[in-house]
């Protein structure tokens, strides 16, 4: 390429797979600026790039050198003149070095698009700008910002923080809740803080559980950071004040995660009563001399006392897998005389509809003479109590005469 003309600029067009290379001279100053004058040896590639089906054009020293076809229909001003750059407002900031920008035309067409992706490269003093058509682009950054104005609305009204973070681990979205919950400043939170950042002003702000020393700090840090972004982070956080924050890490499209930061203090609470009052019922019934059962919903045995396991010889209080209607009754049918109850027994257990207390007679192997109770409770339970009344003298003749 040697003994080129000073000022001849050189300028690639992407087409398809290939690359076409055109040599473009300057006009002098008081040329039209919508006319370029192309080497002679290549007045093919000059015509593609005067054609290309979107916007080229040079500048020099902030005036428009160079304008293709494309530039001079679709971006004159009232004047019919181009202004280059001059001619479009910017609507989006770089990313990155190597993005596109989105401007808007400032005199559009009547039939024209006027929203532009325009990238720019220098080459020596000029300028090269290259602008495409990004109506589509700008549609769908539109769409998601509305999407992301509807999804905040949305949150707005949840009781549960939701803090979004992007693939760069920036805050990109976040709801009222999660400034209530956490004691955080929605002005700050606005300035889209790191993940690093979040966590550690939750740690000033007492906000997260106090680790026994720095480093176990960090290394829970770095836990939530790659669990929320692989969707495997769960866990619930005793707070100093006495809260408990539920907080659950689930992946978020193009690589981002979403933090939930849920109040369960009152729930852990009532759990936690709830489970005292079981106990405290299991206590009791430990302590009646009488055999009682519970059986749940779906038919299986959920406790037994020490008394019951004594009385019909076996260790079902104490069994890993609850045993179901069906296996307790053939136990209660080996150790008892023949009796029609227990299909009434299993019965009733398996039946959902309104259901009454009841009572049947039965008679132990061993002689005793045994009152059972069952008595439909709560969430479809079922409670049986088995409660000596007399002892026969000779079980056996009774078997005989039965």
């Amino acid at each position: 390429m040697a003994g080129l003309v000073t000022g001849m600029v050189l300028v690639g067009i992407l087409f398809g797979l290939g690359i076409c290379l055109a040599l473009i001279i300057p006009a002098p100053a008081v040329r039209d600026n919508r006319r370029g004058a192309l080497v002679p040896s290549g007045p093919a590639l000059g015509k593609i790039a005067y054609a290309a089906p979107f916007g080229i054009w040079i500048e020099n020293g902030g005036q428009v050198a160079w304008a293709n076809e494309y530039c001079q229909k679709m971006f004159l001003d009232l004047q019919g003149r181009f202004k280059g750059i001059d001619a479009f407002e910017k609507l989006t900031s770089k990313a990155h070095s190597d993005a596109e920008e989105i401007f808007r035309l400032r005199t559009a067409q009547p039939e024209g698009p006027d929203t532009f992706s325009i990238q720019s490269q220098r080459n020596g003093t000029d300028t090269i700008f290259y602008a495409k058509d990004a109506t589509l682009l700008a549609e769908k950054e539109n769409e998601l910002k509305r999407f992301i104005q509807t999804l905040t609305a949305t949150f707005a009204h949840l009781p549960i923080g939701i803090a979004v973070f992007d693939r760069e681990r920036d805050l990109t979205l976040f709801n009222p809740a999660l400034s209530s919950l956490l004691g955080l400043a929605p002005d700050w939170l606005a300035r889209r803080p790191s993940m690093r950042a979040f966590l550690d002003r939750l740690r000033n702000n007492g906000s997260i559980p106090e680790p026994r020393d720095f480093t176990t700090l960090r290394q829970e840090f770095t836990t939530l950071e790659s669990g929320a972004f692989t969707g495997k982070y769960e866990v619930d956080w005793a707070l100093p004040s006495g809260a408990i924050y539920r907080v659950t890490g689930r992946p978020h499209p193009r690589g981002g995660a979403a933090l939930l930061f849920e109040d369960i203090s009152r729930s852990a609470a009532m759990e936690t009563e709830y489970r005292a009052e079981i106990r405290q019922l299991y206590a009791a019934l430990e302590s009646l001399s009488d055999a009682v059962a519970i059986f749940n919903q779906a038919g299986e045995l959920t406790y037994a006392n020490d008394a019951f396991d004594e009385l019909w010889s076996c260790t079902l209080s104490t069994a890993v897998a609850p045993p179901t209607v069906m296996d307790v009754s053939r136990l209660f049918q080996k150790n008892c005389l023949p009796t029609p109850v227990w299909g009434e027994f299993r019965n009733f257990i398996h039946d959902l509809s309104e259901r009454s207390q009841w009572q049947a007679q039965i008679v132990h192997v061993s002689g005793t003479k045994l009152t059972m109770t069952v008595s439909p409770i709560a969430d479809g339970r079922v409670f049986c109590e088995f409660k000596r009344t007399a002892t026969l003298a000779d079980p056996a003749k009774l078997a005989d005469s039965a």
